[in-house]
């Protein structure tokens, strides 16, 4: 590796870890994931909320229909929605203009007796691929911190569209899909949260569906596959190049020796390949937000990479001693 090349790599890094974005967190919401009506923007009575149901209806034209009722545990928050059909509108317009980090359109609302019905549209939560396919993504990665809890969502697959995949959590009956504290661990959330369809008696249905995840999703784990290899590869690479190169120099065959240097490129180019794969794989589907802490960049590259690049200069310093007859063998 010559200084120039070196140089290259730690501007690369430098560069990579000032332009790596932070994740954006939305807001958090109730129990339920309902949002808690708590009366401090507005006047009105305070109330938590009871018996959450949700009801998706998916459609092919990547727009979804929402249906979320709830109860309200106060009466005096109900009657003073019942009496202010004005105030009703304001406080569902501010706690539903957001769902799952995506605006809200076409809301609407009204009481059933003690039970706030609001519905909306919301797109941007479902994708298309080639072949067909539906994915449905609201959920996906925690992207709005989701945990049904006692809740009890139901997602309803397209007109003329089976599901073809859906996280475990959640029970599939024929184009019906429900989730709740009974199909599985409501309360831990799902991750990522995909849901797939594809056409009613079509060939390769799941194929169909995987696509519209690759599709969606595909691109960005690229870019996170490639901005992990810029960060974290140089003293990985520089690693294996340096115990490749002080291999074939301490192995003493000509041939190898004469090779030498072409084996540190080697090494250092199949370092980079191999972490960029496999950041690929272990991040598919990256659907942008990952659930826990994570650990900051530069707390890797100290810890991690920038000891694994210093040990692999030594170790191509070493090579070069030992190749031009700097050190001998005991």
């Amino acid at each position: 590796m010559s200084r120039r090349a070196l140089l290259a790599c730690i501007l690369l890094v430098v560069f990579a870890g000032v332009a790596a974005p932070a994740a954006a967190r939305p807001p958090p919401e109730d129990a339920d994931g309902f949002p808690a009506f708590a009366g401090e923007r507005y006047d009105y009575p305070a109330s938590s909320v009871e018996r959450v149901s949700v009801t998706v209806d998916v459609a092919a034209n990547r727009t979804s229909a929402w249906t979320e009722r709830a109860t309200l545990a106060n009466p005096e928050t109900v009657d003073a929605f019942r009496g202010n059909d004005t105030l009703r509108r304001l406080v569902v317009a501010d706690a539903f203009d957001h769902r799952f980090g995506h605006a809200t359109t076409d809301r609407r609302s009204h009481l059933n007796d003690d039970t706030l019905v609001v519905t909306y549209r919301l797109d941007g939560a479902v994708h298309t691929g080639p072949g067909g396919g539906v994915l449905f993504a609201p959920f996906a990665g925690y992207g709005n911190d989701y945990r049904p809890d006692g809740a009890d969502v139901t997602i309803r697959a397209p007109a003329g569209y089976q599901v073809t995949d859906a996280p475990t959590q959640m029970a599939v009956r024929a184009s019906v899909i429900r989730w709740n504290e009974s199909t599985g661990a409501g309360s831990a959330g799902v991750s990522p949260g995909l849901v797939t369809f594809a056409p009613d008696g079509t060939a390769l249905a799941e194929v169909r569906g995987e696509l519209a995840v690759a599709a969606t999703y595909g691109p960005t784990t690229l870019r996170t596959a490639a901005g992990g290899t810029v960060l974290y590869g140089p003293g990985f690479g520089l690693l294996l190049a340096g115990v490749l190169g002080l291999s074939a120099a301490l192995l003493g065959t000509p041939s190898i020796v004469s090779s030498r240097k072409r084996l540190e490129g080697i090494g250092f180019a199949a370092a980079l390949v191999a972490l960029f794969a496999w950041v690929l794989v272990t991040s598919y589907p990256d659907t942008g937000v990952t659930p826990g802490v994570v650990v900051p960049w530069w707390l890797v590259v100290l810890t991690v990479t920038l000891p694994a690049g210093v040990l692999g200069v030594v170790l191509l310093a070493l090579a070069r001693r030992y190749a031009r007859g700097g050190v001998r063998s005991v």
